[in-house]
């Protein structure tokens, strides 16, 4: 046989077993954790994929939100942040950015949208 597949059937056969638990906390402790898993299980079986989708668009939308809040504006993509335009022929001469007016940000798409500003 080959030596991986000896090394495999030592360390399978070598397992200790899971001791049980010895005092009637843990057991509870056990059987509340067991609840609580079946519990999830339960909401995400009456809910189905849809519903799950749905819940999980609601998180993505949520996190988007506060992604706004925390972080409301976005670097100009023309002047790279700088808030000057420096010109093609002489790269020395500079001016304002006219797409953020010199302020190097713009403010995202979705605070546009939601918060109108």
């Amino acid at each position: 046989m080959n030596l991986a597949v000896h090394i495999a059937v030592a360390l399978g056969s070598t397992a200790a077993p899971n001791p049980q638990p010895t005092t009637a906390g843990q057991a509870a402790g056990q059987v509340a954790d067991a609840n609580a898993d079946s519990t999830a299980a339960d909401i995400a079986a009456a809910l189905g994929p849809t519903g799950m989708l749905l819940v999980l668009l609601a998180a993505a939308f949520a996190a988007y939100v506060l992604s706004l809040r925390l972080h409301p504006n976005a670097k100009c993509n023309r002047c790279k942040g700088m808030g000057r335009h420096r010109g093609t022929l002489f790269n020395y001469a500079t001016r304002p950015c006219n797409s953020c007016k010199g302020r190097g940000t713009h403010p995202r798409l979705g605070r546009k949208v939601l918060f109108k500003t």
